[in-house]
């Protein structure tokens, strides 16, 4: 895959939600996806990006991309 010429991802301002990072604790911005509250009334787990590339290459990789299943698995890891 050239992932040279593929299009530029929307991003989306979270700046109004208050997301921190579940592993370093940074203010989250922007995400590549529009988040949605879970039945427990969170986010879930959302990750920076820096923290979020890391979780990609100690977990193996595989799946879509490597973000837990999608930017995570049934329940996302989030970004």
């Amino acid at each position: 895959m050239d992932y040279q010429n593929r299009p530029q991802r929307q991003m989306f301002d979270v700046s109004a939600l208050g997301l921190k990072c579940e592993e370093c604790g940074v203010d989250i911005k922007e995400l590549p996806f529009e988040p949605t509250k879970r039945d427990d009334d969170t986010y879930g787990r959302i990750y920076c990006q820096e923290c979020n590339r890391k979780r990609r290459k100690t977990s193996g990789g595989g799946g879509r991309g490597g973000f837990g299943g999608g930017f995570g698995g049934g329940r996302r890891d989030r970004y």
